[in-house]
């Protein structure tokens, strides 16, 4: 019985140091696996730590080798402005020593301010000739309206003097005729002279047909009227009714109540029938 009781009690010795062995085991695992963790998450932020680096350098590389360029780049722009400043120098010295270059411009007398990249400054005058203006399209109009109305007033083209005369007919041509009316809308024969004449000849007239009558000199013979001269006619009354501007070879400019503003000639059977007698204005003293 003793036996067993030692027996019993041994076993529980060993039972106890058994355990006892093992929990300082599973303690020490567990303080080695925080220790490899430890370890690693110290490992991990060493390397994220490397790649930063080593990427900010990256960067900085990038960085500064795109300011090396962009200087370049700069330096590259800034000689190739030097040497257009430079060639635009060479170019008005050119200009200065060759006269048939000075002929191509416009402006007189004109002072020129070179400016070669701050270092230096100065100014050169030049003589430049004006240049001449061109009139082929003035010439090209002045040869079409005589040329258009040569055809209708029966003479050479070289023998229409007044051109401004033929451009104000042209210019109103075909518009109507209208009592009372003095505009493009509609105009009488009166109102019509009164405007040529304040246009092509700076004259002021009277408005009506029979006051530009009275303030004329009287011509009887139709073959003493001029250009210009003002053309009379009592059609179907004993006063005049109407007025037209003599041009050339019989031929005079009105405004018709049938026609509008157009061109007639007096050796007609109508316009001879009433022709009054011819009118010249002469200019006040």
């Amino acid at each position: 019985m003793q036996v067993l009781k030692k027996f019993g009690v041994f076993i529980i010795i060993c039972l106890f140091a058994g355990l006892n062995t093992y929990a300082k085991t599973t303690n020490h695992h567990h303080k080695n696996s925080g220790k490899e963790k430890i370890h690693k998450e110290a490992s991990t932020s060493k390397k994220q730590h490397k790649q930063k680096s080593t990427t900010h350098e990256k960067s900085i590389s990038k960085t500064k080798h795109k300011s090396h360029h962009s200087s370049k780049s700069t330096i590259q722009t800034n000689t190739t402005d030097l040497q257009t400043q430079e060639d635009n120098i060479t170019a008005n010295q050119a200009t200065l020593e060759n006269p048939a270059v000075l002929k191509k411009e416009t402006t007189p007398n004109t002072i020129v301010t070179i400016d070669k990249d701050l270092l230096y400054t100065r100014t050169v005058t030049k003589t430049i000739l004006p240049k001449k203006e061109s009139s082929t399209f003035s010439t090209s109009v002045m040869d079409w309206v005589k040329d258009k109305y040569s055809c209708m007033i029966e003479v050479l083209p070289n023998q229409i003097s007044n051109v401004m005369l033929y451009r104000f007919i042209d210019d109103w041509y075909g518009v109507k005729y209208r009592m009372g009316g003095e505009t493009k809308k509609g105009v009488d024969c009166s109102a019509f002279v009164q405007t040529l004449y304040k246009y092509v000849f700076g004259l002021d007239l009277l408005r009506t047909a029979c006051l530009q009558f009275n303030s004329s000199e009287l011509i009887t013979n139709p073959a003493d009227l001029k250009e210009g001269d003002l053309v009379f006619f009592k059609v179907r009354s004993s006063r005049i009714s109407h007025v037209g501007v003599y041009l050339s070879n019989n031929f005079f400019v009105h405004s018709a109540s049938s026609k509008g503003v157009s061109i007639a000639n007096l050796s007609s059977a109508y316009w001879s029938k009433y022709f009054a007698g011819g009118g010249r204005i002469l200019p006040k003293s």
